[in-house]
């Protein structure tokens, strides 16, 4: 389900994903089925993953986010710059090329 959101070229949302007020910048290239098939939990093929909820979020292009992730923003966060995203008025941005693991909650 994608909900007042903008959804960049090339861009994969998996099977069961809400995205809701967010920008998915999407990739630069497509992955060959090879690739797609030798996928792991540890690191997925470009995009979001299976029952994902994302919302008030920015993934800039060529991210990785597992399946089973949440990513809710707004004011409930605190401003600040983490290992693999940061957050800056309530928006949570997922940063260029970055991956975000299975199961995460932000």
């Amino acid at each position: 389900r994608i909900v007042r959101s903008v959804i960049g070229i090339r861009s994969r949302i998996g099977k069961g994903t809400t995205v809701e007020n967010s920008i998915i910048m999407g990739n630069d290239f497509f992955q060959d089925k090879t690739t797609i098939e030798a996928a792991t939990p540890e690191r997925p093929v470009s995009g979001i993953g299976q029952r994902c909820y994302i919302s008030n979020c920015i993934v800039d292009k060529n991210a990785c986010i597992g399946n089973d992730v949440r990513i809710v923003g707004g004011d409930h966060l605190e401003e600040a710059d983490y290992e693999n995203y940061s957050v800056k008025d309530g928006i949570v941005i997922i940063r260029k090329g970055e991956f975000i693991p299975d199961r995460t909650v932000i």
